[in-house]
């Protein structure tokens, strides 16, 4: 009992010093990022340090840096529960727990402490398949899991009842910006342990058409939301031109997801040696980052994030 006394302790805590962070982080940005990277630096280079060390003050404070408008312009528009929700979730109960059991566990079970779960939801059949969806989220957290990325292309508005009651977990919903309704931002406004990330384009070959209005109402409800592209070989110049970054940033997202398009067989389309392409080239836009959305290669950053 004391033990577990002691975590709440240290999670409260923990929660006080992000709100106190995230406060500073609104009102000085550059300072406050200058203070958090110092003490990143004192500590062993971790997953997550790895991914954070290379957002310097030097960068925070040049006016044509992506995270410069990124934490100026962004950011600190966003509800600060919902940054808070998610950071704890994420970090926290998150990864924090992910390495606790990376370095209980024996080498042979270390692949248990995974840091997020990806899974697929069949949004029209929901009702059929959700005490399988629930039995592998309940199962993923057993060894740890608090962060679940989850892709569904309609009725996502049937997934809420089950992430509000994971308030421990954060979710990541990746869907098609014609899920957005209005009736359903309202609810997620309350739904503090939600990302949203809005198809840009469609998996395979069916035409999507994205409204633009769809991020303004994210923003004018103070969601923090992410776009994700399907790319396909052909986008490979535009990776490497950077206008695939700008383009994608023009909707202002805080996160730039990319994953590879399948054919309607389920085929990958694109190449092991493709996709290696473009994750070199996602890595130096993540590190220097000309426009403000931090871009991350689903596939290859969650298995590093994860290994």
């Amino acid at each position: 009992m004391a033990s577990k006394n002691t975590n709440i302790v240290s999670k409260t805590l923990v929660e006080s010093y992000i709100r106190k962070q995230v406060k500073a982080l609104k009102q000085s940005p550059a300072e406050t990022i200058d203070t958090l990277t110092k003490q990143l630096l004192d500590k062993p280079k971790g997953s997550l340090e790895k991914y954070l060390l290379h957002i310097t003050p030097e960068k925070l404070q040049d006016t044509q840096s992506g995270y410069y408008k990124l934490f100026h312009d962004i950011l600190p528009k966003v509800n600060t529960d919902h940054l808070v929700t998610l950071g704890m979730n994420i970090g926290y109960n998150g990864i924090f727990t992910a390495s606790k059991n990376t370095q209980t566990n024996s080498p042979e079970s270390k692949s248990d402490a995974l840091w997020a779960f990806m899974l697929s939801i069949d949004g029209i059949n929901y009702e059929k398949k959700s005490a399988q969806y629930k039995a592998q989220i309940s199962n993923a957290k057993k060894n740890g899991t608090r962060c679940f990325m989850l892709f569904i292309e309609k009725n996502a508005w049937k997934l809420l009842p089950l992430i509000k009651k994971e308030k421990d977990c954060a979710f990541f919903l990746f869907c098609p910006s014609s899920c957005l309704t209005e009736k359903f931002l309202d609810a997620v406004k309350l739904t503090k342990n939600l990302f949203i990330s809005v198809a840009y384009n469609s998996n395979g070959n069916k035409e999507q058409i994205l409204s633009t209005n769809v991020f303004n109402r994210l923003r004018s409800r103070k969601l923090p939301y992410g776009i994700h592209y399907y790319y396909s070989a052909s986008d490979l110049d535009n990776f490497k031109s950077g206008e695939i970054f700008k383009k994608l940033s023009r909707e202002k997202p805080l996160f730039s997801f990319f994953l590879s398009k399948k054919a309607d067989s389920g085929k990958d389309t694109v190449t092991e040696e493709e996709k290696k392409a473009v994750y070199q080239i996602i890595i130096k836009e993540r590190y220097w980052l000309k426009y403000p959305s931090i871009p991350f290669e689903i596939e290859k950053d969650y298995y590093y994030l994860i290994h």
